[in-house]
């Protein structure tokens, strides 16, 4: 018999089946990708994970259909190069990774652990989320290869799919819907079937499927019972799902919580209030002072530190009092909101101080839990031509304001200058980094600062801020304070509510509610003769400050972009305000092009060495070595080459191929045996040997169907160990670099 019957040739490549087996598996992987949509937001996660799986899986593929032995181990380099080519790229050298990409590698892994302790699922698609992911996807496909070469393979791929099914519902606390379950169980129970299957025919009856059938069964029918009669799995997600701490806990730096809560998937109502001011209120809770280059801190209250209010302003600065009721609703903090600049508070339940520092108000013993309590304040409304005639001289009151870190980076500094280049006094600079901010190609977005690994208020977070142009109030506020600080402009960050929205109308005033989406940043800027003004850099968010110009009738410090304010709702998804927005980390566009190369490389090379070995025997044309180049053909185009098989058995069979030229292989067939037992025969290359095996092979080539000669070129079966082990060893096999 001339080719190879079925149950023969699974034995050089491997069941048939193993290939429906490792397709079944990868497909089963590949769906439950999909629930791990209430882990990590976005789709970018989801393509590169799907890729990069997806170069694993061929690669366990190839290497199983060469024959390899060592597939778990290749298998791992191939996905370690992978991962590093789409996620860590400025580390290689020349393609290959490097120790320095070791170390970029577990950077990114350090930073999603931080992510995973902090945040609450579902989190950003940070770039090191996404590497962990990615890389636990493609791990997982090497494994499950291997568990296919395991007895009873089918129970541990169950196990594994089941692991992997329920991880989403311990983290995040939502089970994936039972859709999700049905069709990544389904491709399982095919592979359960075949692994009941006997490799001998046999006549199917019951007791060969019952255990199929009744796994089957038992295991749709909890997929429908449990989740209806289980504990909440809610309370095992605890360790990755529970809120953030409160931004104005006790002992907490409210910046560093900001962010946090802002990303929260929960929205909770912090307090509601009335006001006689024409205008909704900005409420301040903390002030921060202190900037060490890694981050703000609130500043103690300091001996020299100016009062802030009616002291110190000069000329006729309009002045307004203002009385604002304010009830908490669901703030536990120790820090009271209030509007600046507070001058009395009624109706506190225990003991409460001012802080001279930015006029809040804090209690060592009390808290805002149940508080309701009045707050007069007062409200000063310079005009512009005021604020453009006011010089400020930093004494030592005010140079903690503008201190900076020596080393600044450019990109603040040229930024800064840059921005203000036209403006002639203090007031118009405030007025140009403010527009700067709102009204140019900045963005608001809660997640892309955590998927760019640039989360946080320090000087190389403003940095990447204002390269990447997209961020949250921390970032806005921070950016427009040390900019101004450069400028040698005393300035601070402010935290607390922005203005709230409208709810109803109560005794005639209307009442304004604050909930954890109105969590706030904004800059405040120290002018002498005005104090302390708000500047708000935010885009999208609250309103611009902006004051009466000479020509104007109606004030304007309220004025900004009320047209394209973020919605509270908008707020706590994290969705950005631009249509052009978009809080990508960038790794699917780049996972896809290193997944082309990937695969056109692991596709081409089987073919490539099998090539450059057809080139070097035939250039070395000894009869002995083009005899085994022919063995090799026959075998990639599915002939079968026994391990005991002889020159003269082999050509008998040969020869009964449609279009082999007798005289050719006899030729061939003569010069080899006399090659290998006749003594004293020249073995030196023999073009006429080299002839005969080129024509031999066009002749087998053209009798095969095409999808056996492409076989043949992707998938050469003569590369794998069972070709060796048919023939001496040769040095001439061997490819050299």
């Amino acid at each position: 018999m001339l080719w190879a019957d079925p149950s023969r040739r699974s034995s050089a490549t491997g069941r048939p089946s193993r290939w429906l087996d490792r397709g079944l598996v990868a497909a089963s992987l590949l769906v439950l990708t999909a629930g791990y949509r209430s882990v990590v937001e976005g789709k970018d996660w989801w393509i590169t994970t799907l890729l990069v799986t997806f170069v694993a899986i061929l690669t366990c593929g190839v290497l199983r259909a060469l024959g390899v032995r060592l597939v778990a181990p290749i298998a791992a380099v191939v996905l370690f190069v992978t991962i590093a080519w789409v996620f860590v790229p400025d580390t290689l050298a020349a393609g290959i990774p490097t120790p320095g990409s070791l170390g970029a590698l577990s950077d990114l892994i350090a930073g999603a652990q931080r992510v995973i302790v902090e945040e609450q699922a579902p989190v950003a698609a940070a770039r090191g989320i996404v590497l962990l992911l990615a890389a636990a996807f493609g791990a997982l496909v090497v494994v499950a290869d291997a568990f296919l070469d395991l007895r009873r393979s089918a129970a541990w791929i169950g196990l594994l799919l089941l692991g992997v099914f329920a991880v989403p519902a311990m983290v995040s606390g939502r089970t994936p819907g039972f859709w999700l379950f049905v069709v990544a169980a389904v491709p399982w129970l095919v592979l359960l079937r075949s692994g009941t299957t006997p490799t001998v025919r046999r006549r199917r009856n019951l007791a060969m499927h019952g255990p199929a059938v009744v796994l089957a069964v038992v295991s749709l029918g909890c997929a429908l019972v449990l989740p209806t009669v289980a504990p909440d799995i809610r309370a095992a997600a605890a360790a990755w799902g529970k809120p953030p701490p409160g931004v104005f806990g006790r002992g907490i730096n409210p910046i560093l919580e900001l962010g946090q809560n802002l990303r929260r998937n929960s929205t909770t109502v912090a307090l509601s209030y009335t006001t006689t001011s024409e205008d909704p209120l900005y409420l301040k809770v903390a002030t921060l002072r202190d900037f060490s280059g890694k981050t703000w801190r609130p500043g103690a209250s300091l001996p020299e530190d100016r009062f802030e209010g009616n002291l110190g302003l000069r000329g006729a600065v309009e002045t307004k009092i203002d009385t604002t009721r304010i009830t908490i609703k669901g703030l536990d903090s120790p820090l009271l909101p209030v509007p600046y600049v507070a001058q009395d508070t009624r109706g506190l339940e225990g003991a409460w101080r001012f802080e001279r520092m930015g006029v809040t108000v804090r209690s060592d013993t009390a808290d805002t839990r149940g508080q309701d309590y009045t707050v007069t304040s007062l409200t000063i409304t310079p005009t512009a031509e005021q604020m453009r005639g006011f010089t400020t001289v930093i004494g030592p009151s005010l140079r903690p304001f503008v201190s900076l870190p020596a080393k600044v980076p450019a990109v603040i500094t040229d930024t800064a200058r840059e921005v203000t280049a036209s403006a002639s006094t203090d007031y118009d600079k405030a007025l140009a980094l403010q527009d700067y901010l709102r009204t140019g190609e900045f963005r608001y977005s809660e997640t892309a600062p955590v998927a760019d690994d640039y989360d946080g208020n320090g000087l190389s977070v403003v940095a990447k801020f204002l390269q990447r142009k997209a961020g949250y109030c921390v970032h806005f506020a921070s950016a427009m304070a040390v900019m101004a600080r450069t400028l040698n402009i005393p300035a601070r960050v402010a935290v607390g509510y922005a203005p709230g929205r409208v709810t109803g109308i109560e005794d005639g005033k209307t009442v304004y509610v604050n909930t954890s989406d109105d969590l706030h940043a904004w800059t405040e800027l120290f002018f002498e003769g005005a104090g302390w003004v708000r500047f708000d850099p935010t885009a999208s968010i609250g309103t611009a400050t902006r004051f009466q110009e000479p020509n104007s009738t109606t004030p304007d410090e309220t004025s900004g972009d009320s047209s394209t304010q973020t919605t509270p709702n908008d707020r706590n998804q994290g969705v950005d305000t631009t249509s052009g927005g978009s809080t990508s980390n960038g790794t699917a566009p780049r996972t896809v092009g290193v997944t082309g190369a990937v695969v056109l490389l692991i596709l081409a090379t089987p073919g490539v060495v099998r090539e450059l070995r057809r080139r070097r025997r035939l250039r070395t044309g000894s009869p002995d070595t083009v005899w085994r180049e022919l063995e090799d053909v026959a075998l990639d185009l599915g002939l079968e080459v026994p391990l005991t098989d002889t020159p003269r058995g082999f050509a008998g069979r040969l020869g009964e191929h449609p279009g082999v030229d007798p005289e050719s292989l006899d030729r061939l067939l003569h010069r080899v045996e006399l090659a290998r037992f006749a003594r004293d025969v020249d073995v030196a290359r023999d073009a006429g040997a080299v002839q005969d095996v080129v024509d031999l092979t066009r002749a087998l080539r053209a009798g095969r169907p095409g999808s056996d000669r492409w076989r043949a070129r992707l998938l050469p079966r003569s590369l794998g160990p069972r070709a060796a082990a048919a023939r001496p060893a040769d040095d001439h096999d061997l490819v050299s670099a």
